[in-house]
């Protein structure tokens, strides 16, 4: 693989040799007779990999070494000496050097070690990838709604999949607070764009002129407080991907210039008379109508049909019941971490969860969970206290005993069909709720609708 190396010697014989020999494999390559030009290189550019001599005049190559990495951690950095002893290598190793090579050394041997050193790059990259992943499956505000086993969502997340590697426009759909901007991200994590840049912009939070400006950059003296030239998303997104969230806000004349992004890669910043270019992957997200809004005028239809080459829809919770458990557990255990000490909830709390119809979807059931561990005093989550934060109404079953003789009392497994029926359509048919808030097994309720259904 190849990257950018900067080669420091203060000797430039050295330095031409490892020009030469580097330049031929295709990496990038800067030079520096000392360490001061080295660190003023570092602080301008991402460097993958350092070729350092230890003695130089001024800065030597274990403070240079030091001062690398405090700059980037993950610079891998290797030891050129003619000078090699134990104490030098061991303070190098100590100070995170990749390795230490003796002058002279065989071209093949550096060529393996600049090899060796580079993957290890990447790999720290990817690894740090992978972390940034987790965390944001584990720790950020809407990463909840990445978690499930519904068949509905499993098929939302194997369309991304099958998506992610296309480079098309994908548009995405659904409700407020359902994940749109989780699919977006894996999109990009499952992408070959994946180690470039995200770049996210919801475009229903700023004015027009603004927005116009975040897109696509303004030059100087452009409007009121355009006191310097600014890039634009575009520009920051070159090779990487553009999030456009809440699409449908997006105003007309910024739409124009997004369809020629999507046509031509070309754009222009406000006030400037120069195109520039972007390879930058779109995808958007919305909870509009879009068709409606086109038919309306308010969204054009040949920037919908640019868009929509892809279309991901993302159902809403209500349509996904059976993840509710899931979700409610892993923000629970989430909100246990937080505040120092266990939670729970009973079954007959989880049931009401996960009957209740939830409008605001998987962001409304993190607010709720939240609550809900702020709230509890024994560390219990109790139905009560579920239906004190969902503001709901407390229904009542259908009366099965008449207050009459004791003759009109109907037969018990009457009454338990009754029961399990009403439960039913309290919870839209959610079975494992159900059986979870009656304390009853599943081949239970199935039993007892079957042999009423028979005797009728």
């Amino acid at each position: 693989m190849t990257g950018h190396v900067l080669i420091v010697d203060d000797e430039e014989l050295y330095r031409q040799l490892l020009t030469t020999r580097l330049g031929r494999v295709g990496h990038t390559l800067s030079e520096a007779a000392d360490g001061e030009a080295a660190l003023e290189i570092a602080r301008g550019a991402t460097i993958d990999l350092a070729l350092v001599d230890i003695k130089m005049p001024g800065m030597d190559g274990l403070e240079l070494l030091s001062r690398l990495k405090a700059i980037d951690p993950r610079t891998e950095v290797v030891i050129l000496t003619g000078h090699a002893n134990v104490d030098s290598a061991i303070s190098a190793m100590k100070l995170g050097a990749f390795d230490y090579l003796s002058k002279p050394y065989k071209l093949t041997e550096l060529d393996i070690t600049v090899e060796r050193a580079l993957e290890k790059r990447r790999l720290g990259l990817r690894c740090a990838g992978l972390s940034a992943e987790v965390a944001h499956l584990r720790g950020s505000p809407d990463s909840a709604a990445g978690i499930g086993q519904s068949p509905v969502w499993l098929d939302t997340l194997a369309l991304a999949r099958r998506a992610a590697p296309l480079d098309l426009p994908v548009l995405i759909s659904g409700e407020s607070g359902s994940g749109k901007e989780v699919i977006a991200g894996a999109l990009h994590r499952w992408s070959p764009r994946a180690d470039n840049a995200y770049v996210p912009l919801n475009c229903g939070l700023l004015q027009e002129n603004l927005l116009e400006s975040e897109l696509f950059g303004h030059k100087k003296g452009a409007f009121t407080g355009a006191s310097s030239d600014k890039d634009g998303l575009c520009e920051y997104a070159t090779n990487g991907t553009l999030f456009l969230d809440e699409i449908g806000e997006l105003p007309l004349a910024c739409q124009a210039k997004l369809l020629r992004v999507l046509d031509s890669g070309e754009y222009r910043p406000v006030g400037s008379n120069t195109l520039r270019r972007t390879n930058a992957r779109i995808i958007a997200a919305t909870h509009r109508n879009l068709d409606e809004l086109a038919a309306n005028g308010r969204f054009r239809h040949d920037l919908l049909y640019r868009l929509n080459v892809i279309h991901v829809p993302v159902p809403a919770l209500r349509d996904r019941r059976d993840d509710i458990p899931l979700l409610a557990e892993h923000l629970l255990n989430r909100a246990s971490a937080r505040i120092g000490r266990r939670l729970a909830m009973t079954p007959r709390a989880l049931a009401l969860l996960s009957s209740y119809s939830w409008p605001g979807n998987v962001r409304e059931l993190r607010n709720v969970i939240e609550r809900l561990a702020i709230l509890t005093d024994t560390g219990e989550i109790e139905a009560t206290m579920v239906s004190k934060v969902l503001s709901l109404k407390p229904d009542s079953p259908p009366q099965p005993v008449e207050e009459s003789t004791f003759a009109e009392i109907k037969p018990l497994e009457i009454v338990e069909h009754d029961y399990i029926r009403w439960a039913l359509q309290h919870s839209g048919g959610n079975i494992s709720a159900v059986a979870a808030g009656l304390g009853i097994s599943r081949s239970k309720i199935y039993r007892v609708l079957r042999e009423k259904s028979g005797k009728s």
